[in-house]
């Protein structure tokens, strides 16, 4: 796999619901490029809240909790994109 998509859906949380997640912070659905028809529910790290949009082209990274490596989504720098 890639590691990349884009964001099919979002939603950005501002209730401090769990602790250890400081809001906002942003959910979304992202549909792999190499397998569009798998979605992954998955946060978006590294973006300012009013930059995303529908369509946004994302990249993984992982967050290694607790031995566990999560994996993150963070937006394709504009420039990478057009390569």
């Amino acid at each position: 796999m890639s590691g990349t998509g884009r964001i099919a859906a979002y939603t950005v949380n501002r209730q401090p619901w769990i602790p250890g997640f400081e809001p906002p912070y942003i959910v979304a659905m992202v549909e792999l490029d190499d397998e569009p028809d798998v979605r992954l529910t998955t946060n978006v790290v590294g973006a300012e809240v009013d930059a995303l949009t529908i369509g946004t082209r994302v990249t993984v990274c992982f967050e290694n909790t607790d031995d566990i490596w999560v994996p993150l989504f963070t937006p394709v720098p504009e420039t990478a994109a057009r390569l």
